[in-house]
């Protein structure tokens, strides 16, 4: 009977009680659920409204959508994005590769401004040890805003609650306090 019930017990808590990587809607409190929260590092005071009709995120569909999720953001585009618009408008010549630090603010520059966010792991002795996600103003790519969270493979698992939910989460608080118009 005690097999029976570890078995029973071990799949409930493997079967979706967590998920990785799901684009979440926030709750009525305008926040994403969360089991933690996220440690903020980086807070510069900034004027987001100023930038906030255009963010450009990571290729793939998580971070795009939780960042639409946010519902303050005029565009989310991706590189991919980014690339396509910037040759149908003719402006490659111009504006050259994206590629880098120093693409991007040629893109900034000679395309059009932005925010740019981006998710980014922290190694320790060649273990990943947390993970952060930073808002970048990239005309001169200084961080405006970095939260981070642990991971913790063992105890409770890389998971959405743990570990990326308090990342956005912190966004939300960050954009609250450096927005006059997000509602």
């Amino acid at each position: 009977m005690t097999k029976y019930l570890f078995i029973l017990c071990l799949t409930f808590l493997l079967s979706g009680c967590f998920t990785v990587f799901k684009v979440a809607d926030k709750k009525e409190d305008g926040y994403f659920y969360a089991s933690e929260e996220a440690t903020v590092v980086v807070s510069k005071k900034f004027n987001l409204d100023s930038l906030r009709a255009v963010i450009l995120v990571p290729n793939g569909d998580f971070t795009k959508g939780m960042v639409q999720n946010i519902r303050y953001f005029g565009r989310v585009i991706n590189f991919d994005e980014l690339e396509k618009e910037i040759i149908q408008n003719n402006k490659q010549d111009e504006v050259g590769s994206i590629i880098g630090n120093i693409g991007l603010n040629n893109a900034y520059r000679k395309y059009m401004p932005f925010l740019y966010l981006k998710l980014e792991t922290i190694k320790k002795e060649g273990n990943i040890e947390k993970v952060q996600l930073k808002l970048i103003n990239p005309s001169d790519f200084s961080e405006i805003f970095v939260d981070e969270t642990p991971l913790d493979y063992v105890w409770r698992g890389v998971n959405d609650q743990y570990t990326f939910y308090p990342l956005f989460n912190g966004l939300i608080k960050y954009v609250k306090s450096n927005s006059k118009t997000f509602k």
